[in-house]
């Protein structure tokens, strides 16, 4: 439907409407509801309000006390609370060091993370070039796209990796993309190893990556930041490893900035 003094049209799901609404209940006043508390609070009859209760209990993002009988709002939406919380974190640790480094290299910089195994651009500066990275804030992409999703990939697990690889089969984005599984591991290997991951044409033909981990507090790796430089720039293979340390430094500026201790 239509919604008046608007141009867009939008759809409204009544049982979802309704189910949020029965959320929208709880706050810090009124942690702990009945289901004649829900009922009075969202207008719902007792029958309707009951089923949607028990599909968000069953769901995680309501927990029921058997002793009191009340309501309370469930752990699955900490987790998405967390979530979003880092994310914040995140880009606002990485802010100016992303200007920074943009400013010195003329490179576009891309902030990723891994999220429901896929790999999730949450930050962007865009480069000085006539060439301009289709890869925007909040795209997603498969988990082992990229130099990115190459960073994120070889720190993790190798059960989760053929997890994720069995989901996401590899596949080719250019000519020069890896498609076999062995080639793959090794490569991961080789990143897991230096730190960083030089990559040419691999996910867009005529551009030039590098890229590097992101820790936290909890010494794991929560994001992958690299740079995304066309071929045939000059001075590329002089200078680069300089340009890897420039991406390792703030890389590291940025672990730093969430709690992140080198010991």
């Amino acid at each position: 439907m239509k919604l008046p003094g608007t141009n867009n049209s939008i759809y409204r799901v009544q049982a979802l409407e309704r189910a949020l609404d029965i959320l929208d209940c709880f706050n810090f006043q009124n942690r702990e509801l009945s289901l004649s508390d829900v009922v009075n609070r969202t207008g719902l009859n007792k029958t309707t309000a009951k089923r949607l209760i028990s599909n968000l209990t069953t769901r995680g993002y309501l927990q029921h006390d058997p002793q009191t009988r009340k309501y309370q709002l469930g752990m699955r939406l900490f987790e998405l609370g967390g979530v979003v919380f880092s994310s914040f974190s995140l880009r606002r640790a990485a802010s100016s060091p992303m200007t920074g480094l943009q400013n010195e290299t003329g490179a576009t910089v891309l902030l990723g993370v891994r999220m429901e195994d896929q790999l999730v651009y949450v930050d962007k500066r865009e480069g000085d070039g006539m060439i301009r990275i289709s890869s925007d804030v909040g795209w997603r992409r498969p988990l082992h796209y990229g130099m990115l999703g190459m960073v994120l990939m070889a720190n993790i697990e190798s059960k989760e990796v053929d997890r994720i690889l069995e989901k996401y089969p590899l596949e080719a984005h250019t000519p020069f993309s890896i498609t076999d599984f062995d080639a793959f591991s090794l490569r991961l290997e080789e990143i897991r190893v230096q730190g960083s991951v030089v990559e040419k044409e691999e996910a867009v033909e005529g551009l030039f990556g590098i890229a590097a981990p992101i820790k936290d507090y909890s010494r794991q790796v929560v994001a992958a930041l690299g740079i995304a430089l066309p071929v045939g720039q000059r001075n590329l293979k002089e200078g680069l490893n300089h340009t890897i340390d420039l991406v390792k430094k703030t890389c590291d500026l940025i672990s730093s900035d969430l709690g992140y201790l080198k010991i």
